[in-house]
C-alpha cells in the first residue's frame, strides 16, 4: 500500500539524511495513515513501528525490507535518505562489484552472530526464498545442498 504522502508540501523542511533519521522518513512515508494500519499492511508489529517513530531506534534489515516492499520505497532512501525515494528496479539490477561489496558489508555488519547463523542455515536449506520475502527472491535462486 502506498502512503498518502508522496512529496514535501510548500514550507515543509526536507527530511535529514542518515540512518539516525529513519523515523522521520518513516513518518513521511506513513503520511495520514494510522500507524496501526500501516504496520499491519507492512507486516511489522505496531510496537516496533512506534519505537522507530518515537525513540530513534533503527529497524533491522528484515523490517526495512518489508516496509520497502509494502510502500515501493527504495531501501537506500529508507535507510540513508540518499537518492530517489521510490524503488527503481532497473537501476537496482545493475550494481557495480564495488557497490555489491559495500552493500553486503553493510548488511553483514548490521547482523549479530545469531542472525548471521540463522540466515546461513535458512539459505542452506531453501535458497533465497528461505532468506528473503518471495517478492525479493528471484527465480534464479540456487538451493545449496548441505
Amino acid at each position: 500500500m502506498k502512503s498518502n504522502h508522496s512529496q514535501l508540501s510548500w514550507g515543509e523542511r526536507p527530511i535529514p539524511k542518515g540512518p539516525e533519521h529513519f523515523g522521520e522518513r518513516l513518518k513521511a512515508v506513513i503520511g495520514k495513515q494510522s500507524v496501526a494500519s500501516f504496520a499491519r499492511d507492512c507486516g511489522v508489529s505496531e510496537a516496533s513501528m512506534r519505537k522507530y517513530l518515537k525513540t530513534g531506534t533503527e529497524p533491522g534489515i528484515d523490517s526495512v525490507a518489508m516496509i520497502a516492499v509494502c510502500t515501493g520505497r527504495s531501501l537506500t532512501w529508507l535507510i540513508t535518505g540518499e537518492g530517489d525515494p521510490f524503488t527503481d528496479n532497473a537501476k537496482q539490477e545493475h550494481f557495480s562489484e564495488e557497490d555489491i561489496k559495500k552493500w553486503w558489508g553493510l548488511i553483514f555488519d548490521a547482523l549479530d552472530v545469531e542472525n548471521k547463523t540463522k540466515i546461513i542455515h535458512a539459505f542452506q536449506q531453501g535458497g533465497l526464498s528461505s532468506v528473503f520475502h518471495p517478492s525479493l527472491a528471484t527465480s534464479k535462486a540456487v538451493k545449496i545442498k548441505g
